[in-house]
């Protein structure tokens, strides 16, 4: 479910809050229109280390205030627990920021992903970061979408301005790996991350979680990487 709130261009910060209880109350996304930038970028300052539900997706003038779920997060801690094994198992370095804010003054664009990752030769560079600055700071070269509240592909064009290479989309049933490409995303059929890796097998692992010990299933997924290597 989702609602549209159109608000002056004055948009408050005390309008903002009682968006963000609604949408968590309610489990409903929020879209605020009219939000100044410096609404926004107040209300992510008060809020950082504070709040980790909802998540904040920021374009323009445009608000989305996405709650989290159990359904979403479950899904969300999968498949970003497939990314942590797959690296791990092909060897590759790698760096998960979670649901990290995203912010860049310049484009007035902001998100928070449902999870996100670097890859080397990245990692070099954000290993040890505390606080992020878009002007100098690449973005995650990886970010995952559960797309169980709220449609990501409404916010592709904020990913793309920011200039992330792949997302992983999910709706509950479904994955599927989208390319940026001259500022759009395509749909792809082998991961960019993992070359080896498409979309069906993962699609497999995150049914078996449901079922399996974690243990089990974490062996399982190593197991077949491990075949896909050889």
């Amino acid at each position: 479910m989702s609602a549209i709130l159109e608000l002056p261009r004055t948009t408050s910060l005390s309008a903002v809050k009682k968006a963000v209880k609604f949408a968590i109350e309610e489990e409903v996304s929020v879209t605020l229109s009219n939000v100044a930038w410096e609404t926004y970028d107040q209300f992510v300052q008060e809020t950082t280390d504070k709040l980790s539900n909802p998540l904040f997706y920021y374009e323009e003038g445009r608000l989305l205030i996405m709650p989290i779920t159990p359904e979403h997060e479950y899904y969300n801690r999968i498949i970003a627990a497939l990314v942590d094994v797959l690296a791990e198992v092909f060897e590759i370095d790698w760096l998960c920021l979670g649901s990290t804010t995203y912010q860049h003054e310049n484009i007035e664009r902001g998100f928070e992903p449902d999870s996100c990752f670097y890859f080397e030769p990245k990692t070099m560079q954000m290993r040890g970061v505390k606080r992020l600055d878009m002007t100098i700071h690449p973005a995650p070269d990886l970010i995952i979408e559960i797309d169980i509240t709220s449609l990501s592909s409404s916010r592709e064009n904020i990913f793309a301005a920011f200039g992330v290479p792949e997302i992983w989309r999910f709706d509950g049933t479904k994955i599927q790996f989208l390319k940026l490409e001259n500022g759009k995303y395509e749909i792809i059929s082998n991961s960019l991350a993992f070359p080896l890796v498409t979309t069906e097998p993962l699609e497999e692992f995150i049914k078996a979680s449901e079922t399996l010990s974690r243990l089990e299933w974490v062996q399982k997924v190593r197991d077949w990487t491990r075949d896909v290597t050889k």
